[in-house]
Parts: structure tokens; sequence; C-alpha cells
């Protein structure tokens, strides 16, 4: 369970213990690591099988190739697996570049018949033939990427094949998702006053960021080790006094950042960004009192050559041909003659226009979440920045102004940047690192605020989570139904019980239902970490819950009583 960790220092040894002999003379591993390492260790595993799970089950409701621009970046893993890392000359620049895999991965883009066509259920896919395994030319746009993401996802295709194969690629990438986001959150847990910053990372989770786990894309490890890495300097930073407790922040930062070194080549900008911003919330004598441990630079020293190699693949590709044909219709806004500075200036007046995808646009822009959904994330997001207008002193407000003033400004210099060779090409989904640090700086300009545990707080807190969980659910169902049976303009959620045109592994229905028990259990653990001791289910839930765990134990032992007498009578 996801309890929230004691920040103290390492315990005292019991000298009585210690001096007890081991058996065969072997000393224990764990021996010189302190209780606070143990504890974030405890607690990233926890929430690692906790996202896992629900990530999960996110894939497996996401048709395959429902994510934008999956089949080229599973034909690119596929590719990059089988040690295709460099392209080469004459392999089609411009369209796309040539690739050797197995059929059934050059062949995946049939696979989205449905894209842009909301009324079209995902029925209209082809099936994947198993044995559709001989190699063959595969076209991909994400030729030129960094090979870093694409060969672990890449690694399922080896010794597998069809579907399976895909949804295993899927699965090792929300995965490696999962663990980032586990160790934004366990870095946020070692802060001195983590409720705060915990409930707004809650927050920050919203549906968009599980449905971005689902797909063969470096976009949303892109998000989680963004996340990690900025949570994981302000662990560092809040305890440069006595970093033997941010140690999980230490190693969030390092590899977060060689990480997103190695995934777009706009991953860095937003490493600068989350840096800025978490500097902002300390004091200098702070940033300077961190150099000083010897753990940091070494991190820090590992994690350079990381970065190094990222940015020296980047300009080895800058100069390489374009290996990307034109955006699909919808994706692509190409304006003839627009100059850079109007860009800009459209972009910061769509500012607002984005969140929607911050909180649920999935498949290609055309799923997306219901208005109810929408309307629940826009009034916690309001909460927090009218919180956030009421602390005091205003310094503490000053990162998270930044943060905000970054999430506007930042995507706009980037996309006036681009305008002249892509159009206008930006979606929400880019810029989901900016909101998620923005969010989480919302709740860290409040971490010195009082976290009241009265009655009346715990049961506002306990609306919310329920809440929450529908919110969630009703976005999962949703997006379903899109796929299932489409999402035409009158009702038709009758439909999918009746006479479903696609279903997913499990099926619909026992998708969503381990979705929505996967949901609770996740905000009684927060619940449990926000009011220590104190239960999320009322009584007679509970009651409940221990009678049904009691009785399989209690019939286990009745059943064996029954058998001595036989087995008794037997022998004699």
């Amino acid at each position: 369970m996801i309890d929230q960790p004691a920040a103290q220092g390492p315990a005292r040894p019991d000298v009585r213990q210690e001096s007890l002999p081991r058996a065969g003379g072997l000393r224990s591993r764990t021996r010189n690591v302190s209780p606070a390492t143990k504890a974030g260790f405890g607690f990233f595993i926890r929430v690692f099988a906790l996202l896992s799970a629900l990530i999960t089950l996110w894939i497996l409701a996401t048709p395959l190739m429902a994510y934008p621009d999956e089949p080229a970046h599973t034909i690119k893993a596929a590719a990059v697996a089988r040690g295709q890392f460099f392209p080469g000359p004459g392999e089609s620049y411009g369209n796309g570049i040539h690739v050797q895999v197995p059929s059934y991965i050059a062949n995946v883009d049939s696979q989205r018949c449905f894209a842009f066509l909301k009324e079209m259920p995902a029925g209209c896919a082809p099936a994947i033939p198993v044995g559709d395994t001989y190699t063959t030319i595969g076209v991909t746009s994400a030729g030129l990427y960094n090979p870093f993401y694409y060969w672990f996802v890449g690694l399922p295709s080896l010794f597998m094949s069809g579907a399976p194969a895909i949804f295993a690629m899927r699965i090792v990438s929300g995965l490696m998702s999962a663990a980032f986001y586990a160790a934004g959150f366990t870095a946020l847990s070692r802060l001195r006053h983590p409720k705060w910053p915990m409930v707004a990372a809650a927050v920050a989770t919203t549906p968009m960021v599980f449905f971005l786990a689902t797909g063969i894309n470096p976009n949303s490890l892109e998000v989680a080790a963004s996340m990690a890495a900025f949570c994981g300097l302000v662990s560092v930073l809040e305890n440069s006094r006595q970093l033997h407790l941010a140690r999980p922040g230490i190693l969030a930062v390092g590899v977060s950042a060689a990480t997103l070194a190695n995934t777009r080549n706009v991953s860095l900008l937003w490493l600068l960004c989350g840096a800025i911003v978490a500097c902002l919330f300390f004091r200098g004598a702070d940033i300077v009192a961190i150099f000083r441990n010897r753990l940091l630079l070494i991190v820090a020293g590992l994690s350079a050559i990381g970065v190094a190699l990222g940015v020296i693949w980047n300009f080895i590709m800058l100069t390489a041909p374009p290996s990307a044909g034109e955006a699909p219709a919808g994706i692509s806004n190409a304006v003839e003659g627009l100059r850079p500075s109007n860009a800009f200036a459209t972009m910061l007046d769509r500012s607002f226009d984005f969140v929607n995808q911050y909180i649920g646009v999935a498949g290609w822009l055309d799923a997306p979440v219901p208005q109810a959904v929408l309307m629940f994330w826009n009034m916690l997001l309001i909460a927090l920045l009218l919180l956030v207008f009421l602390m005091r002193p205003a310094r503490l407000q000053l990162g998270f102004w930044a943060a905000i003033g970054m999430l506007a400004v930042v995507p706009a210099l980037v996309q006036a940047a681009l305008v002249t060779s892509s159009g206008f090409i930006w979606q929400g989904r880019y810029s989901l690192p900016l909101f998620a640090i923005a969010v989480i700086s919302a709740g860290l300009a409040l971490r010195f605020r009082k976290f009241h545990a009265n009655l009346i707080s715990r049961r506002v807190a306990k609306i919310l989570l329920w809440a929450t969980c529908a919110a969630h659910v009703y976005g999962f169902v949703y997006i379903l139904r899109r796929y299932v049976v489409g999402i035409p303009d009158f009702a038709n959620w009758l439909v999918m019980f009746t006479k479903p045109d696609w279903q997913p592994p499990l099926s619909w229905e026992v998708l969503t239902l381990l979705f929505a028990v996967a949901l609770v259990v996740a905000a009684a653990q927060l619940y449990r970490f926000l009011y220590p001791g104190l239960p999320f289910f009322p009584v007679p839930v509970i009651r409940a819950l221990r009678w049904a765990a009691r009785r399989p134990a209690t019939a286990a032992v009745g059943n064996q009583a029954s058998k001595e007498p036989a087995e008794r009578q037997r022998v004699e």
C-alpha cells in the first residue's frame, strides 16, 4: 500500500543485532542502505504496479494503430530491433525511409481504416496474420529519430508475431512510461511537505496521460521523463542539506535527463524549462549545496554521457535529408506565406484551445472524452489556480507563474520556428511535459499551506477522489464506445451490449470493470497517503471485504478438517 514514507534520517542500527554472526560469513547486501532509501524504493514499486495496471488496461482497450503516427513508429521500432539504426543512402528520403521488417509490421497502416472517422468502429481493420513474418520493405517517417526508445520497444517483435507482438511492444512502451511516472511520484513523496504536490501530480494525471502511454510513440516517454526529472530535481533541492533522503530524486534526475536527450529533438528544451521552474522555488544556497554531494556528481557525470550521445545524434541527423512526407489530413495545417511572427501570435491566441487535449482527446484527434470529463478537470485546474492566488508571500508563486508562462510561450516559439517548413503541426500532446510541470508547480506553491485533516476536509477529499474515479471510468468507456460501435450523432450505448462491431481483448465490459477496480485501489492508496491510518471505504464495505477475505481461508480449513477423519480411517 502507498503509505507515506517517513522523511527522517537513517535509523540507528541495533548493535546487538549487527554483532550476530551471519550464516556462511556473508554480509547483507542491504546493510548500508538507509531506511529512507528502502522506503522510497517500496513506494516506487507500489506506484509503478498501480500505474502499470491502469496503462496496460488502456493499451488493451485501444485498437492497434489508433494512436497518432503509430504505424510509422511501429515500423521504426521493428527495424531498430533488427539492427537498422542508421538510414542508408538511397532509401527513399522525403516520403519515408525504407527498412526491412516482417510483412505484418510493414502493413500495419491498413489497421487505421477508422482514423478521422468517429462514426466508423474499429471492426473495419483486417486481421493480422500471425504467420505473415517474411521480410519485406516497410516505410517509416520516423527514420531519423533517436533509436534508444525504439530498440527497447521493438524487442518483442523478435520472438513474437502478429497482433500479440504489437500489443507486447505497446506494453513495453507503457511500462517504460509507468516507471518514470512512478519515479516522479516517489520523488515528491520525499518532500518535507509532500501532500499538496502529490494532489497536484494526481490532478496532472489526466485521461490523456493514460492514453498517451498506450501507443508506440516516444511522446509518452517524453512526458513521463520530463515529469520525473522535474520532481526529482525539486526533491533534491529541498533536501540539499540532507541528500541521503533524496537519493530517489537524484536517480530520477540522472536517468530522466539521459532519457530525454534520446527521445525527441525538442525534449531537452522541456528539461531546461523544468530545471528553471524548480530552481525558482528555492534559494541560491540550496542550488549551490547540491553540487557538494558525491553521489549527485557521479550521477550527473553518467547522465551527461547520455545527454551528449543524444545531442550528437541530433546534430548528425540535421545533415540528413528529410525523412517525412506530408502529414496526414487533419494533422497538418500548412498556410502559404505565413510569417513566424504571425504564427507566434496565433499560437498565443490558441493557448486555451489546447486545454482539452491536455485532458483527453484520444485517437487521431477524433475521440475526445465527454464534456462532463472536461468540465470536471477544468474545475480541478481552476481550484488549484485559485488556491495559488491565496498563497503568501507572493514569492512562493514565482515558480508556478514561470511554468504557466512557459506553457504559453515556449510552444509558440517552437511552432513559429517550424511554420515555414511544416505549417501548423502543434498538438496539445506536444505541450504535455510543460502542462505537467505547471500543474505540479501549483502543488509546490501550496506545499506550506496546512493540509487539514478535519471531518469536512476528509469528506471533501473522498468526494473528489470518487468523482475522479468516475470521470476516468466515463472517459475510458466513452473512448471504448468510439471504437466498439462508433459515435454517431445519436445515442447508441445499448448497441455496445447487443451488437458490438469490435471487441478488444477480454471484451470491453471486462476491461472497464478491471479499470474501475484499479482506479478505486489507486484512490484508496492516495487517500491513505494524505490521511494515514484513516479508511477510505465506508465501514460496511470494509467489513464486507474482510469477511470475503476470511471466507476462503475458513473454507480451506473446513475442507482440511473434513479430510483428516477420512484419511485416518483409510490408514487404519
